[in-house]
């Protein structure tokens, strides 16, 4: 009978890394195992790889008596990572319309007063926890949605109102909403769910607020922090096309931010030269951190340079970035 090799959230799942399956095609036995582990292994099959001997197949493959099958989730390396080319890293304009959007809308709002900046900034916060639950690999409420919701407004207006006081206090409330939520819904109540939310919420309050306390700062601050995060994003988008297997799309945000951060210095008054290049590094920083987080959730394991499901996966890292960003500038003055 073939063997079937499970790894990373697929060997948690299943209990076990070696099968043994009927023989079929890869989609057959892919549909069987779905059926028997249920809707955490079936919804994570959407983001993974499946390997035939050591070759990428699609689900008419045939599976034989002596074949070896691997069921794989996308990662940067490893022994069955999926060769990169470059028909598979072709990028459908569509799928970076709502990050467009979202930075676009941002971008305006810095402009104008603001209170339309608070709702704007809670806007997109809202936008991406809902876009990062929907996308949860497990399917199984990793990532409490409604616990989560409340961090991004409470902590947002509580910093307008207060200032640094009010970011503290409202991230404060936001951590113990996220953490007592699962007293109403007992399904929650194991360590997982209760450490992803908690997570997620802390994540989005901090850079809600964050964003916030950079509006509040000047709008040039604001600005210039949005058009960082745009632009390595950006570079990240072209590095993981046309890079090929020297250039990575983290080498690409780096780039990408240290270019905006170069410009800024070089621009604006507030912001010198030095401080520019430093909190580019900062906002880099976020936005790789940021996606090895969101590809947490949304695939089960670790990505940093495949591009993970979601609508709203290319802002992994804006929330991240932010108070990095407001770091760097605190600490260089």
């Amino acid at each position: 009978m073939p063997t079937l090799r499970l790894f990373a959230r697929f060997r948690e799942i299943a209990g076990t890394d070696t099968l043994t399956v009927e023989e079929g095609t890869v989609g057959e036995i892919l549909d069987g195992l779905s059926s028997e582990y249920g809707p955490a292994f079936e919804n994570g099959l959407k983001a993974a790889g499946v390997w035939v001997n050591g070759n990428p197949v699609e689900r008419s493959a045939p599976v034989g008596e002596d074949d070896e099958v691997a069921i794989i989730p996308p990662v940067s390396g490893g022994t069955y990572a999926q060769p990169r080319t470059r028909s598979q890293l072709t990028v459908d304009p569509a799928d970076g319309i709502l990050p467009v959007i979202v930075l676009a809308a941002l971008l305006i709002s810095a402009w104008v007063p603001l209170e339309w900046f608070v709702v704007i900034s809670v806007g997109a916060a809202l936008a991406w926890l809902w876009d990062l639950a929907d996308t949860d690999a497990s399917q199984a409420g990793s990532v409490n949605l409604y616990a989560v919701l409340f961090a991004p407004p409470i902590t947002a207006a509580a910093t307008y109102a207060w200032g640094y006081e009010g970011f503290a206090g409202g991230l404060a409330l936001s951590v113990a909403v996220a953490i007592f939520w699962p007293i109403f819904q007992p399904h929650q109540r194991n360590v997982e769910a209760i450490a992803m939310t908690t997570t997620a919420g802390v994540i989005s309050a901090v850079g809600t607020g964050t964003l916030v306390m950079l509006r509040m700062m000047s709008t040039t601050v604001a600005l210039t922090f949005i058009l960082i995060v745009a632009v390595a994003i950006i570079a990240a988008l072209l590095t993981s096309v046309y890079g090929g297997q020297t250039v990575d799309p983290n080498v690409g945000t780096l780039a990408g931010a240290l270019v905006a951060g170069l410009i800024a210095g070089i621009a604006t008054s507030e912001i010198d030269i030095a401080t520019g290049l430093f909190a580019a590094v900062a906002v880099a920083a976020g936005l790789i951190a940021g996606r090895v987080f969101g590809s947490m959730i949304r695939s089960g394991s670790i990505m940093y340079t495949v591009r993970t499901p979601g609508q709203l996966s290319a802002l992994d890292g804006l929330w991240i970035a932010a108070p990095l960003f407001w770091l760097a500038l605190v600490l260089l003055g």
